[in-house]
């Protein structure tokens, strides 16, 4: 079992994100000796969803080619940017 921090870390984003999740309902949580634990089989299945299916006309640009998968170059662009280097 994981805690809210490890949770977290392991998913790469913060407690609070984490914390809502849970609250939503997105994640479920058990709560031993006033902490919240997250089984890490749960989380790694969260993480494997796609956050929201876009609309079906945004699959294709307007000149009708595909759409590049700007999430994952958001976070490869993100991944390359080092902070305070």
């Amino acid at each position: 079992m994981l805690t809210i921090a490890e949770a977290a870390a392991r998913s790469g984003r913060g407690q609070e994100t984490v914390r809502r999740w849970v609250r939503q309902g997105r994640l479920a949580a058990h709560r031993a000796g006033g902490r919240l634990l997250v089984h890490p089989d749960e989380l790694d299945a969260l993480l494997a969803r796609p956050a929201l299916d876009p609309p079906a006309g945004w699959s294709r640009t307007s000149w009708g080619a595909r759409q590049p998968d700007w999430v994952s170059e958001l976070r490869r662009h993100r991944g390359a940017r080092r902070i305070g280097a």
